[in-house]
């Protein structure tokens, strides 16, 4: 389905929403190449050029690439008040983005909850299987489990050449952000947006599935042995060939590609032939239990 304008999208979606009258829309901007990143910059400055729109920064306060859903659960995560990012109140925060966005919304702007978080512009693209571990999109899953709607920004890279145009990007993300703000997204969804490298010749938007096709290279290979330690490096690729209607092959092919992604991760495919699977119940077990007196007795 070719879609060229991002209201399309949402119609093609059959979204619902409304907008609070006279009140501008509160933005919660977060990302996972950390709070200085220049795509944050980028889609943050682009939001609060438009005075239907208030943002606030909450993100990560170093670069959190590639850690998925992680959560810091263990040790206590600070919180500092960072420069203004775009005329925008910053906060910067030391965890993963998922982490980022539960603490932002439910503690920082509890008394001020935002209408929609947006994450990214993240640099490299997050078409496919890549969905699974970006901290860019995982920032939008966290968000939707939470109860805010949400959308992940990427911006494809030639990574033999990475020469990222982020204000170009924000321009293409920018109606997407207008579209949802007009229509809503429907509950459990968020949008996985990945932009052409080639900002100066996008084709347009397209609403996709997400891609499966494997990576080309996905691997750790060796790099040096050292006395009783050996070191690796991971080594990726995207895939060499990609399946028609996948984000994949709509952002190779030059198009805005927009994935709807949800929570619910059940194969509902896979149920019926499941139901075939031959399941006994297991042997009853004579456990072994001690006595009182410290005697252990077989079979009890």
């Amino acid at each position: 389905m070719v879609l060229r304008s991002a209201i399309t999208v949402v119609a093609a979606l059959s979204m619902a929403g409304a907008l609070s009258a006279g009140q501008p829309f509160h933005v919660m901007v977060v990302n996972d190449d950390g709070i200085d990143a220049p795509g944050l910059a980028a889609l943050a400055e682009v939001l609060a050029a438009d005075p239907a729109y208030r943002v606030t920064i909450v993100a990560p306060a170093e670069q959190q690439s590639v850690t998925g859903h992680a959560h810091v659960t263990r040790r206590e995560v600070p919180v500092r008040e960072h420069a203004p990012v775009a005329g925008s109140t910053a906060w910067s925060v030391g965890g993963t983005p998922a982490t980022v966005v539960r603490l932002g919304l439910t503690a920082l702007l509890v008394d001020d909850p935002p209408d929609l978080v947006v994450s990214g512009i993240n640099r490299g693209e997050n078409d496919g299987l890549g969905a699974w571990t970006s901290g860019t999109v995982a920032a939008a899953r966290e968000a939707v489990l939470v109860g805010v709607p949400a959308l992940a920004f990427s911006l494809q890279l030639n990574w033999d050449e990475p020469k990222p145009d982020f204000v170009a990007a924000a321009r293409w993300a920018k109606p997407v952000v207008d579209a949802v703000r007009a229509g809503g997204l429907p509950t459990g969804v968020y949008l996985n947006v990945n932009i052409p490298r080639n900002t100066d010749s996008v084709r347009g938007y397209r609403l996709a599935r997400m891609g499966v096709a494997r990576p080309a290279v996905a691997r750790f290979e060796p790099v040096r042995d050292e006395v009783g330690a050996r070191w690796y490096r991971s080594r990726w690729r995207p895939p060499d060939e990609t399946e028609p209607g996948t984000d994949n092959r709509a952002l190779e092919s030059g198009w805005v590609a927009i994935a709807p992604l949800g929570l619910d991760q059940t194969d509902y495919r896979a149920l019926s032939t499941l139901q075939e699977l031959e399941l006994t119940d297991p042997e009853a077990v004579n456990p072994t239990v001690p006595f009182e007196d410290g005697v252990v007795m077989e079979g009890h």
